[in-house]
């Protein structure tokens, strides 16, 4: 695994490159630029541009809005399609941030490098267990051998964590999935479900859908959770005869 750090510590300080280069994950290390929030999202574009063959990027700033947010929105505004992991003292409200700017998951920067070594592990086991095929629903596709998200032929920027939904969503087609168990899902792991964050995702998922021309694939249960189906108009009963000439 190869990862990019963008981090305020220099090497000699940081502890986290330390710890994954010990684990053998070769870490790159860039150096977040202090100062207005303007720099740091210059920096995040620049970063994307610069991310060549990692397999993730990981943000590790003490100034969580001053830093490492224009940091994730300069890098998602640049088409980073990476996952993308923050490391940060953060509340609720900023995780709900973070989630809506296209952070994959958002760790306490005091995360011991074991626990950020299984993360990143389970990040890239699924994406590298990821069956092949294509997903339809409506005029939305997904490959699952190549994360391609389309409308109608046409690509959609989306997120690794936002593919990941879709894709659960899609295979499931019809059921009703609670929001616990994504939750669960998404975070590989028996994490406390958090309903606000997963709430921005999906709508974060249906404005990008939506702004490509995407049927409206993705039903909200209320008091339960999500379900994907098609439009009835493209997904005619099977018991329904062919009309016939006259």
């Amino acid at each position: 695994m190869q990862l990019l750090i963008i981090a305020d510590r220099a090497a000699a300080q940081n502890e986290v490159w330390a710890g994954l280069e010990a684990a053998g994950i070769a870490a790159r290390l860039l150096p977040a630029p202090g100062g207005e929030e303007a720099a740091s999202l210059r920096a995040g574009q620049q970063a994307a541009r610069e991310a060549g063959e990692a397999d993730g990027v990981l943000i590790d700033c003490a100034a969580f809005r001053g830093q490492a947010l224009p940091l994730l929105q300069g890098l998602r505004e640049a088409g980073c399609a990476l996952p993308i992991l923050l490391l940060a003292s953060a509340g609720p409200e900023a995780e709900v941030e973070a989630f809506n700017l296209g952070a994959d998951a958002l760790l306490p920067r005091q995360v011991p490098v074991p626990a950020l070594v299984t993360r990143l592990a389970a990040i890239q086991r699924r994406s590298r267990l990821r069956p092949s095929g294509l997903l339809r629903c409506g005029n939305v596709v997904l490959d699952r051998a190549t994360g391609r998200l389309a409308v109608d032929g046409q690509p959609v920027e989306a997120t690794p964590l936002e593919r990941a939904l879709l894709e659960l969503l899609i295979s499931a087609r019809g059921a009703v999935l609670p929001r616990e168990r994504i939750t669960k899902t998404l975070q590989d792991g028996p994490a406390a479900a958090n309903s606000a964050v997963l709430r921005v995702i999906v709508c974060r998922l249906r404005r990008k859908l939506a702004e490509c021309g995407a049927d409206d694939i993705i039903h909200t249960v209320w008091g339960v959770g999500y379900r994907a189906e098609a439009p009835a108009s493209r997904t005619p009963p099977a018991w329904q005869a062919p009309r016939l000439g006259h």
